[in-house]
Formats: C-alpha cells, sequence, structure tokens
C-alpha cells in the first residue's frame, strides 16, 4: 500500500518542525511557503531537529514557493500559519486541490475550518476535499540557528475535528499514523472553542507591553506571568467557557489543558505556568507588533467577543485586551478580526446553524447555499 504523502504549508517554527517530524516518520513531506526569505537557507541545506540530546538530520523532498507543485498529488495538506491568513492560502491553493486530500489547519484559532471552506466554496474550488482544524500546535519549538530548530516540547495531546463531524474518524485514522498524540474532538465548535493561543497570548503580551517596549529580555511565560497576569488569564478563560457553555459545549480551563497537554499537576494556572519546563527559555518578543497581538486578537478574541454580544455572555476582559492591543497597533481589530458577520454566521438561528453545520454531514457545496461567505 502507497504510503501517504504530506505536504506543510508555512516554513516558521512550527512548520519546519512539523515537515521534519513526519520526514522523520518515513514519509514524503513537501515544504511550501509564501516567501522566498524564509525558506532560503534550507533551499540549499538539510536543517536538523533537535530534542533534548537528540539531533536529526531533515532532508525533504521539496521546499520551495510554487504552491501547485508543493500540493501536487498530496494526501494530507497540513497549514501551520498565522490564522489570519487562512483565507489568503485557501483562495491561493483553491485551484491546486484534489478530490480527497485532507487540508488540517495547525491550529484553526477560531472557527478556521469554517473560515477555509467558505473561502474555497467563494472561489468556485470544485475538489471534493475535508477540511479539518487542530485547537494547538503538535509542538513547541523555537528557530535556534538557519538549520537548527529545536522542540522544546510535544503536546500529549492535540484536539482536532473536520468541519463535518463525519469525517473525523477517518481524519484521525489518517494523521495518527504519524501524530500518535492527536485525539477526537466531537465537533469543529469544540476545537474552536479551545483556542488557548487566544487566553494566553494576548494577555501576557499586553500586561508586559513596557517591558517589551524597553526592550528588556525576559522568558515570556515565566518570567511574564505574574500573579496578577495569571489572574487576568484566569479571567478570559471564564469568559471563554461561559460563551462555550451556552453554545452547548464544554471546553477544558485552562488548568485541566495545562494537565491534558503537557502532564502538569493541577494547581493554580500561576503555578503550572510557572513549572512547565516546556516554557522555559522562551524568550519574550521584542515587539508589541507580534502575532500574539495581530493575530490572536481578531482570530481568537473578536469572534469570541461577537460570540458574547450575540448570547448575551458579558465579556469585559476580552473587550479590554481587543481595545488594547487596537489602541497599541492602531488597527481596528473589531472590523477586520472573525466576526459573525464575516463568517456568514449574523442571523436569528446562529446556533442551530452551527450545529446542523458541524453533525449534519452536508457536503460543503450543499453548505455554500446555506451560509454565505459576505467578507
Amino acid at each position: 500500500m502507497r504510503k501517504k504523502k504530506y505536504t506543510v504549508i508555512g516554513a516558521g517554527n512550527g512548520g519546519l518542525v512539523t515537515a521534519g517530524y513526519i520526514f522523520l516518520k518515513g514519509y514524503e513531506v513537501s515544504l511550501y511557503n509564501r516567501s522566498e526569505e524564509r525558506i532560503k537557507y534550507i533551499k540549499d541545506h538539510d536543517y536538523t531537529i533537535q530534542f533534548g540530546d537528540k539531533s536529526d538530520k531533515i532532508s525533504l523532498n521539496y521546499v520551495g514557493n510554487n504552491l501547485s507543485e508543493a500540493v501536487y498529488h498530496s494526501d494530507v495538506i497540513i497549514i501551520v500559519i498565522t490564522a489570519n491568513g487562512h483565507s489568503d492560502i485557501a483562495e491561493k491553493i483553491a485551484p491546486y486541490l484534489e478530490d480527497g486530500q485532507i487540508i488540517l489547519l495547525v491550529p484553526g484559532r477560531t472557527l478556521g475550518a469554517l473560515l477555509f471552506s467558505q473561502t474555497l466554496n467563494k472561489v468556485g474550488c470544485k475538489a471534493n476535499v475535508i477540511v479539518a482544524e487542530a485547537n494547538t500546535l503538535f509542538f513547541a519549538a523555537r528557530l535556534k540557528k538557519p538549520d537548527l530548530i529545536e522542540i522544546k516540547g510535544i503536546k500529549k495531546e492535540v484536539s482536532v475535528s473536520a468541519l463535518y463531524s463525519r469525517d473525523t474518524d477517518y481524519v484521525i485514522d489518517v494523521l495518527s499514523e504519524v501524530f500518535h498524540n492527536i485525539i477526537k474532538a466531537d465537533t469543529f465548535i469544540e476545537t474552536s472553542f479551545s483556542n488557548i493561543g487566544a487566553i494566553f497570548h494576548p494577555v501576557i503580551i499586553l500586561l508586559n507591553k513596557e517591558r517589551i517596549l524597553n526592550k528588556e529580555i525576559f522568558n515570556f511565560y515565566t518570567d511574564g506571568v505574574t500573579k496578577k497576569v495569571a489572574q487576568y488569564i484566569e479571567k478570559v478563560d471564564f469568559e471563554f467557557k461561559s460563551i462555550a457553555s451556552a453554545i452547548g459545549i464544554n471546553t477544558l480551563s485552562v488548568v485541566d489543558w495545562l494537565n491534558s497537554r503537557y502532564g502538569l499537576p493541577k494547581t493554580s494556572i500561576y503555578k503550572m505556568i510557572k513549572s512547565n519546563p516546556t516554557y522555559k527559555d522562551i524568550l519574550a518578543p521584542t515587539t508589541i507588533n507580534h502575532r500574539y497581538v495581530w493575530d490572536d486578537i481578531p482570530t481568537g478574541l473578536v469572534p469570541m467577543s461577537s460570540f458574547g454580544k450575540y448570547l448575551g455572555v458579558p465579556t469585559p476582559t476580552i473587550d479590554y485586551f481587543i481595545e488594547q492591543g487596537s489602541k497599541l497597533l492602531n488597527i481596528d481589530f473589531r472590523s477586520e478580526g472573525r466576526t459573525l458577520y464575516k463568517l456568514g454566521l449574523s442571523n436569528n438561528n446562529l446556533i442551530s446553524d452551527l450545529w446542523d453545520m458541524a453533525i449534519s454531514g452536508e457536503e460543503s457545496f450543499q453548505m455554500s447555499q446555506k451560509l454565505s461567505l459576505v467578507i
């Protein structure tokens, strides 16, 4: 039986380590990146993945910025880019997709699979593909040199769901050949409302803005999460869970997430983050103009605030960080983010439409007649 062929879209830290990990499992892997600059070095040189004391050389089958070549006859396309690029890459990839391919967003952030699928429909994609999303990255990794990426930790569990739940078992069956840490989420609603990056990143970076603006060097998690910061994380977590509960799903709290993903003993958020060995020596950004703000706010906090308003669930802490990030970067994240209107969900039957989509098993082209993309 022919081994599956993989394509990884995005050559950031997450993309490089994901492609390398798949290669080490014995699969053919292509790596695509939008810009030439990021992949210029590794196109001509192999790169190394380091995990603890072990180092492995990675030699991929294809590295480049020709999307058609990168995805040609791939069985699984894993997209590891900032979530604000999902629509753009969906438009670009649409002409080259083939029936039967799995597209996995790692991570999807909030409703990434829905937005990606709607964008494919909007541009007239005819291929019958399965769009799925993970709720977090598989690895915590950092680029140490142009040819050396360090895995700082591997998540013990990563939740995955297809846009249509009837496809999830198949997606899990295929991906589990490579990724032994994936678990099945009941629906993409569950993965979308378990967007841990949106809970952590904006809170930590914005509450440490003075340190960052002063060019202070510090560890993002272990130094950046003071007891006060942990209290704000807890508040955002409470608002996320309140919205999820109003929709009818039960998501993991931050404490439960840290326990299940990293195996940390349950205690306070503050103590768990401080004690997480994976978080040690991860330096804070040197600028506020960072994906923790311009990606996590519009693709995570904005849709949650939008859902909160529709459901009558107060989101004062979420709203505060949206406003702070917008002021600092002079960007109106509320108008640019994933609002319900932009997701085609702004109607009187929002919740039933969302659940119908997840569990009905309708084909994406049928569903496109029910929910029209309006961005």
